[in-house]
């Protein structure tokens, strides 16, 4: 089975594919996505449900697209924070590094329910879960450059594999958190925190 979607070239074929996206992500905020019907899903955005499948050929496709969206967001907050991190060539301290990196990313799900919403939803599909395997490994890609700077080091190999460890751990972490009430949920953002920056102390050069 294909999860993939086709991409709409006119203006109100766009308009349309936006309108199914918005009212399957508000059934997903409400229901889970688990619960999403696509007949719901084109009552709400006032189609036939035969435009849905124009687009999108399974509700597995409309939550991947969804899915894919949000990791989008996520990289791009993440390449803001890491250039602000290293504007004007300086070389932040593991401390300052990972505080602002987890803050943005706590931030990021704990501000918008939609994002967490379609999250969990993704884990629930084996298929699906393979795309955040997949966004993982290349946001651990992402990460090592940066990783690199703040340790001082060059082994590239070495620092993939912490940078893939890193981020795992953090998003394991954060997806904890979010499912908690305070005061644990931002104990365990601290704890986090601490746990990753002893990590990068010892594994500075």
């Amino acid at each position: 089975m294909t999860l993939e979607h086709r991409a709409p070239r006119q203006q109100r074929s766009k308009d349309r594919v936006e309108a199914i996206l918005e009212a399957a992500l508000g059934l997903v905020v409400e229901q889970g996505a688990e619960a999403l019907a696509m007949r719901e899903v084109a009552r709400r955005a006032g189609v036939q449900i035969g435009s849905i499948y124009q687009y999108f050929p399974s509700k597995a496709a409309v939550i991947r697209e969804l899915a894919c969206r949000n990791l989008e967001r996520v990289h791009e907050l993440l390449a803001h924070e890491v250039e602000q991190l290293f504007a004007g060539r300086r070389r932040p301290a593991p401390s300052t590094a990972v505080n602002r990196v987890v803050d943005a990313y706590f931030a990021h799900y704990r501000d918008q329910p939609e994002a967490m919403a379609v999250w969990a939803g993704a884990q629930s599909d084996p298929e699906l879960h393979q795309l955040e395997v997949e966004d993982t490994r290349s946001t651990a890609r992402f990460m090592v450059s940066p990783l690199a700077k703040v340790l001082r080091r060059d082994d590239e190999e070495a620092i993939y594999a912490l940078a893939l460890l890193m981020n795992e751990v953090t998003s394991a972490a954060v997806r904890l958190a979010l499912s908690v009430e305070s005061p644990l949920r931002e104990q365990l953002v601290k704890d986090l925190k601490s746990m990753l920056i002893a990590t990068l102390l010892a594994q500075r050069a």
